[in-house]
């Protein structure tokens, strides 16, 4: 290389040299500016300032305490019964929405099945028939009679002399009708809204032949329907009204009711307040012994009929006439779960049908809201659910109604948990009453059980606590030499000691740990080689680290001289073993090893004005 080139190349080192002392003279300059800067700001802010403090401390307290299980959940009804269809039909008539407030027994819908109301029919008809085999067999003569079922008024005649006795049952359900009580009545319902009228009141019944004076004896479906008895019990109802030589039935007649302001509240046909029917079985009427409006007595005759006997023996009339009268029994059980009612007061939750809809038996109509009593299901991990137990006391809130508190208490807990993620929890049922509180089903809701409690005991923040080597302490003012921040360390330290451990345990060695420099046996040179080289590096690493730590440290005296510090690094005391009972979100319980009154020291938030140290530590010293 020629004598030019190799001054052109020296010439051109030593402008970058130059230009890069030039350029850390500056950032020199800088560093040295901005330390000078952040000192006069840190003794300012420190002259009008206090200190910002790293630890807290407290006295031991003592009082009452809770340890609690949280949880979170719905709200639903304690109590709320479903309406099942009981018979197969087709709704037709729904009477009720949801909201509606019920009684017991009210009639909440109506179903129609015309299979069963044949059934029925055909049923009573194979029942009369077999009733007059069995009469006529037994007497064995063609004369006999109809007797009255129970004493009473006769306040219908529907055969005459001449017909025959079973198509007049057949056609009007009845050869006549008796009154038990010997009184009529008249059932109301409204068209539109309500009556207007209460239980007990006086009304006056009016209509053909008949003007007489009421009282209401009942009242359903929220006032619309009524039923009203006529307390007269002189009716005419053997007149002859039409001269035609015979008494009329005023049975049936449409009769309007009027209140005591003589309003018309509705209008409703006469019938006998408590009827039976007198039923037959087949023959011809030949005489009429009773008489329209006449009392008689239970067994009096009433027909006379007259029919030549069958042949079928008692026996086999007597078997047939039981299976007939338990399918009657069956059908007439089935009609009647047509109707649906209410089985309990309460409110009307939900309607899954609507009219037109055919029913099957076992089918969902509906629920009723009963009462106000609600539960909270919420899931209680494992570790907590075996201080939970049946009765114990519950604070519940609601999200929607953030500043009601809601006694309880636990109602159920479930033996079976739920596993999810590796986390087995088990519901946990609470229950309270919601009356009046405006808490509706289906509200987000947190339940707090009160697993423990006690009086009378000492107790520290949960913040207080170390642990070193499976054991509890806390630091306490007491004058001793101990820092703050190296129990703390320690109790760092200690738990991840505790969490570290070679294969097999530090026994499994039996002490004969190879000395310093002394090559394991069986470890082949090459690997020895390189963790020696591995072992200087770390050394050369922990140096470098050192050596950075004190220069932050000598700077940051440098920075604060003269600026009086509290913090975690020079608060001391002693280190003091207790033994915790309860704990809860707050504070612990301290069964032994303090007194009430002693200050115990715990660490806090760093304060905001060792932030620039952090980034520093950060770049030297690597993550912590």
């Amino acid at each position: 290389m020629s004598e030019n080139k190799k001054k052109k190349r020296r010439g051109r080192s030593l402008r970058v040299i130059k230009k890069w002392i030039k350029r850390l003279i500056v950032l020199a300059v800088l560093v040295i500016a901005a330390l000078f800067g952040a000192k006069a700001y840190i003794q300012n802010q420190a002259a009008n300032t206090e200190p910002a403090q790293s630890y807290d401390q407290t006295q031991v307290m003592r009082g009452a305490m809770t340890e609690t299980v949280y949880g979170t959940g719905t709200t639903s009804a304690r109590n709320q019964p479903n309406l099942l269809a009981e018979a197969d039909g087709t709704l037709t008539d729904l009477r009720v929405s949801v909201g509606d407030p019920v009684k017991k027994g009210d009639i909440l819908a109506v179903m129609t099945n015309d299979d069963i109301d044949d059934t029925i029919t055909d049923l009573e008809f194979a029942l009369w028939d077999l009733d007059a085999t069995i009469t006529d067999t037994r007497s064995g003569s063609k004369i006999y009679k109809i007797e009255a079922p129970i004493a009473g008024r006769v306040m219908a005649i529907y055969g005459r002399a001449g017909d025959d006795a079973l198509a007049v049952f057949r056609r009007e359900g009845a050869l006549a009708i008796i009154s038990t009580d010997e009184r009529m009545r008249v059932e109301l319902t409204a068209k539109e809204g309500q009556l207007g009228l209460v239980l007990d009141e006086k009304v006056t019944v009016i209509g053909d032949h008949i003007y007489a004076e009421g009282t209401v004896v009942e009242l359903t479906r929220q006032g619309t329907q009524a039923v009203i008895t006529i307390m007269e019990e002189e009716l005419p109802v053997n007149k002859d009204f039409d001269g035609d030589g015979r008494a009329d039935m005023i049975m049936g007649t449409i009769c309007e009711v009027r209140n005591a302001d003589g309003e018309v509240v509705g209008e409703g046909e006469l019938m006998p307040n408590k009827p039976m029917a007198v039923s037959s079985f087949g023959g011809t009427i030949t005489y009429v012994d009773a008489l329209l409006g006449e009392e008689v007595s239970r067994g009096e005759r009433l027909f006379r009929l007259e029919d030549s006997p069958l042949t079928l023996t008692i026996e086999d009339l007597r078997l047939q006439r039981e299976a007939a009268a338990k399918e009657l029994r069956t059908a007439v059980e089935q009609r009647e779960n047509l109707i649906i009612v209410a089985p309990c007061d309460g409110t009307v939750a939900s309607i899954d049908v609507a009219e037109g809809d055919e029913i099957t038996s076992g089918t969902l109509i509906g629920s009723i809201l009963e009462g106000e009593d609600m539960n909270l299901t919420i899931a209680v991990d494992e570790l907590d659910v075996v201080e939970v137990e049946i009765g114990q006391p519950v604070s519940i809130t609601i999200d929607a109604l953030s500043s009601l508190a809601i006694s309880g208490e636990v109602y159920k807990i479930a033996p079976v948990g739920t596993s999810s993620g590796g986390v087995t929890t088990y519901d946990v049922e609470l229950t309270f009453d919601a009356a009046g509180t405006g808490v509706r089903s289906g509200m987000n809701a947190t339940g707090e059980i009160q697993v423990a409690a006690a009086d009378n005991v000492l107790y520290v923040p949960v913040e207080a606590l170390m642990t070193m080597n499976n054991k509890t302490y806390v630091m306490v003012a007491d004058g001793g030499t101990t820092t703050l921040a190296d129990a703390a360390k320690g109790a760092n330290a200690g738990s991840q000691r505790g969490n570290r451990s070679m294969p097999g345990g530090m026994g499994s060695m039996g002490g004969n740990m190879p000395a310093m420099g002394e090559r394991p046996a069986g470890m082949m040179p090459d690997a020895a080689d390189r963790e020696d080289a591995a072992q200087k590096d770390e050394n050369i690493l922990a140096k470098a680290k050192t050596l950075a730590s004190e220069a932050i440290g000598a700077v940051r005296g440098w920075l604060y001289e003269g600026v009086e510090t509290t913090s975690a690094q020079n608060v001391t005391g002693s280190l003091v073993e207790v033994s915790v009972g309860m704990q809860n979100d707050d504070y612990a319980e301290i069964v032994s090893g303090l007194n009430e009154g002693d200050v115990v020291l715990y660490t806090a938030v760093e304060a905001s004005n060792n932030s620039i140290f952090s980034m520093m530590g950060s770049m030297m010293g690597g993550r912590r």
